[in-house]
């Protein structure tokens, strides 16, 4: 890959992510150079290989626990190369953490610019980054909760015996002709045992 420094691309950048991309070279810092996720320890964010967490069997809810130590989708983006750390997240040194080298908002500010110019691929992987964005809304869904991947919802008590509810209410209907003959048939209501007692 060119140097995104050389060329026409120059002309139409702005100052501030030229002097980025100079002291931190897509080549080596940028999301294009991650290596390729590996599938058996990353998980992905696809829903449609997860169960539904609306499903009405409860038991199969829980059958599929993830393990807790693997990453997230989320987390795997996040990259950093030991040779060329990445300038947007915190590096471990001797047991002891450093912050990052450019903070939330300078990433914020990046991210914003380098999207309106078209070049957001060349920056490092960020947590202000439009793919880890949206990968973690993904993963923790939206605000309401259960509308994330792999979540489930408790419900109320309406909600998880509707379908006992419902099925009863089928049978019954099926029922009805014989219902209404036995009705008739003890004398509209004298003797009547059985459900509806009005």
């Amino acid at each position: 890959m060119e140097p995104v420094v050389q060329g026409s691309l120059t002309k139409n950048l702005p100052e501030r992510l030229l002097r980025f991309f100079s002291r931190y070279p897509p080549q080596k810092y940028s999301a294009l150079v991650r290596p390729p996720p590996d599938p058996e320890t990353t998980p992905t964010a696809d829903s449609s290989t997860l169960p539904s967490p609306y499903t009405a069997n409860r038991d199969a809810k829980g059958a599929q626990k993830e393990d807790p130590r693997a990453p997230s989708a989320s987390r795997a983006l996040l990259w950093s190369h030991p040779k060329h750390p990445n300038p947007f997240l915190p590096q471990k040194v001797n047991n002891r953490w450093i912050g990052a080298k450019i903070g939330l908002r300078r990433q914020a500010d990046l991210v914003k610019l380098a999207k309106k110019y078209n070049v957001e691929a060349l920056l490092p992987p960020g947590r202000k980054s439009t793919e880890f964005k949206q990968t973690r809304l993904e993963e923790k869904g939206l605000a309401v909760k259960g509308t994330g991947i792999g979540q489930k919802v408790k419900g109320h008590r309406w909600e998880r015996t509707m379908e006992t509810r419902l099925e009863d209410r089928r049978k019954a209907m099926m029922e009805m002709p014989e219902t209404i003959r036995l009705w008739k048939q003890r004398g509209h209501g004298r003797g009547w045992k059985k459900w509806p007692k009005r």
